[in-house]
């Protein structure tokens, strides 16, 4: 096969590969439509910091009225911007101005990324696997782990710290490697890239401090190799400070002051504290239990047999440091999900070929197999729904609004709830201009409009089906738009989703 000569002879393929190239290619092909189909399908997003920390950031720099929806964060300097000119340069002069043409540019860039960077670090592994088994393990959750397709689809600060943490390791591992001629440029790519990390979220320092002590207390490449990691670092830092200047206007340090506020100030231990094991259950349930235990268990055994492996010291590091911080939260945990997979193979490697005796008789017990029967089972349904459904339900309904409304007025009866307002504040970045909405709170607001026969009316209700009372004034009430996929509605037999406040908007007349 083409592509694996050329990942031989990169050497990002080891010689060792026990798996038929033809294998790894289809994991590979199907695994990128996966991602690709994420990035089309899972529109919206998985947290509200990625519109206002990036969207409604680069909202602002393009110039419109965003003041009411910016957080606090912009006015105390505290977020990198990176991403939100990324936004920025996307929507200006490749999504032509649409919000949602430019949330697809940016999901699709996203996915590409993650893509790229854990499959990188995927075939770099195979060097620290030996057993056919474990590498067959390895293709497959890289292929079809059912988080990473819609993960790395979102255009946020984790999952783009995530892809670059999973190129710092191969690069970092890379330029410590002896022999190789090209190690000062792959020192040099490496520190750029480990500071283009820290500037994507702050918090990965712990796991940026657990590769650095790797590299100076374990490989130990020697001073010209450090100096050139220093050297990308300084330059990556450099970049990110020009950066944030040309964004605030004004010369900042963003890393001191998001650490000013939230560790001194204590900002944001105002959104809540976790106790220490909070991100052990989150694991637990994000690896697909039962066999997430076993993975977790594995986890330990790798940190345990294997003390001096690079993703040992850097999921240990992330892991303690983010357990110490008094608010957590489940994304957190998204930069280092994909490299546990990794280690808790090997740790499962480690464990069970001491002997071939061991991997023999765990491999032929009934309840191994159930339980990896199972794991497909749940993964496989996680990864198609989370790939072909939304990621948010406003992505859906305020699309149609914008689609609606491109260049005339447009008035949408609001039924109880605002489709624009999700407790933090009016969403601008999708807001068209010309959607005017009419709040109506009962069925005979609705019968007033209609009475007045400028029809049609459309009419947004926070809930799949439209309610009663709606119905009885406009019997020929009939679904525009809706969170809820039509594959997904004509399921429904039993109407079992009428309790589900599932957006949707429908038509009168």
């Amino acid at each position: 096969m083409f592509i694996v000569d050329r990942l031989f002879r990169a050497r990002i393929l080891t010689k060792e590969i026990l798996i038929k190239p033809f294998i790894i290619v289809t994991v590979f092909c199907v695994s990128f439509a996966l991602h690709l189909s994420a990035s089309i399908f899972s529109e919206g997003r998985t947290h509200p910091d990625s519109d206002y920390q990036i969207l409604e950031f680069a909202n602002f720099k393009v110039g419109n009225e965003s003041n009411l929806t910016l957080p606090w964060e912009f006015f105390d300097k505290i977020r990198p911007a990176l991403q939100p000119v990324l936004a920025f340069v996307v929507h200006e002069f490749v999504g032509n101005g649409d919000p949602f043409q430019t949330a697809f540019l940016l999901r699709l860039m996203s996915a590409v990324l993650g893509f790229a960077s854990c499959w990188s670090l995927c075939f770099y592994a195979f060097r620290w696997l030996t057993e056919r088994w474990a590498q067959y393990a390895l293709i497959v959750l890289t292929g079809f782990f059912w988080l990473l397709p819609v993960l790395n689809a979102r255009f946020a600060s984790e999952t783009w710290a995530a892809a670059f943490l999973a190129m710092s390791i191969v690069l970092v591992h890379r330029a410590c490697e002896r022999g190789d001629h090209r190690r000062i440029g792959w020192a040099i790519v490496s520190g750029l890239c480990l500071a283009i990390l820290f500037y994507l979220r702050f918090p990965v320092a712990f796991a940026i401090l657990g590769l650095g002590l790797w590299v100076i207390f374990i490989a130990r490449p020697g001073l010209r190799v450090l100096g050139g990691m220093m050297l990308g670092v300084a330059l990556g830092l450099t970049l990110n400070i020009l950066i944030d200047y040309w964004f605030y206007e004004e010369w900042v340090i963003t890393p001191i002051n998001y650490f000013a506020a939230n560790l001194i100030e204590g900002r944001a231990a105002g959104y809540g504290l976790d106790p220490w094991w909070y991100f052990i259950e989150k694991i637990f349930f994000l690896l697909v239990p039962p066999v997430s235990l076993f993975l977790m268990l594995m986890v330990v055994v790798a940190w345990l047999r294997k003390p001096k492996h690079v993703l040992t010291w850097v999921s240990v590091f992330f892991l303690v440091g983010h357990s110490l911080v008094g608010h957590k939260e489940t994304r957190f945990l998204f930069p280092i999900i994909y490299p546990l997979l990794i280690i808790g193979i090997i740790g499962a490697q480690s464990l069970m070929c001491q002997t071939r005796g061991n991997y023999e008789r765990v491999k032929n017990k009934k309840i191994v197999k159930y339980a990896v029967f199972y794991f497909c089972i749940i993964n496989t349904m996680a990864l198609l729904f989370t790939t072909f459904a939304p990621a948010n339900q406003e992505a859906v309904i305020h699309k149609w609004i914008h689609q609606n409304s491109p260049h005339h007025s447009f008035t949408l009866l609001t039924y109880q709830k605002h489709p624009y307002h999700d407790g933090r504040g009016t969403v601008s970045f999708f807001r068209s201009p010309k959607a005017q909405f009419l709040p109506i709170n009962s069925a005979d607001e609705l019968n007033r409009v209609v009475n007045k026969g400028d029809l049609p009316v459309y009419v947004f209700v926070p809930s799949v089906y439209a309610p009663m009372d709606l119905r009885t004034q406009c019997p020929r009430l009939q679904l525009e738009v809706s969170a809820l996929p039509n594959w997904l509605r004509e399921l429904d037999f039993g109407l079992w989703f009428s309790d589900l406040r599932i957006w949707s908007i429908f038509r009168c007349g």
